[in-house]
């Protein structure tokens, strides 16, 4: 039943992702949040402090006290923001785990920042449980 009802709400986002926007350089994205499925997110301290790790929004799940973001993590190292930015407009970002589950305190209680914004592939979308 829980797969079922996260299936519907994947499809939901999906849906509204794909009216939302896309990755062109020519246009804005639409403001991505830390919890905005396609939403890149550099965060520091995530693997090492002072480092940052860039990961992917894939999905969440919200219960009445926590929220669980679904994450791809990706195999980069961006020395800033700025850089993260760029590495995230690379089709073929490399991916160290294509799927981790953790609360979303993983991300906001530490410095972090929503980089870049993508629309979902089908093949994104199927790697959440």
């Amino acid at each position: 039943m829980l797969r079922a009802w996260l299936q519907n709400l994947c499809l939901g986002w999906a849906s509204a992702a794909l009216v939302a926007g896309c990755a062109s350089d020519d246009l804005t994205p639409p403001e991505a949040r830390i919890d905005t499925p396609g939403a890149f997110v550099a965060v520091e301290g995530y693997d090492e402090p002072g480092e940052l790790t860039l990961v992917r929004i894939l999905d969440r799940l919200q219960f009445e006290d926590a929220r669980l973001l679904f994450m791809t993590v990706h195999d980069a190292r961006p020395a800033t923001y700025e850089e993260a930015r760029e590495l995230s407009k690379d089709l073929d970002l490399p991916i160290r785990e294509l799927i981790r589950i953790e609360p979303d305190t993983v991300v906001t209680l530490s410095p972090h920042r929503v980089v870049w914004f993508r629309t979902l592939t089908e093949k994104e979308q199927e790697r959440v449980p």
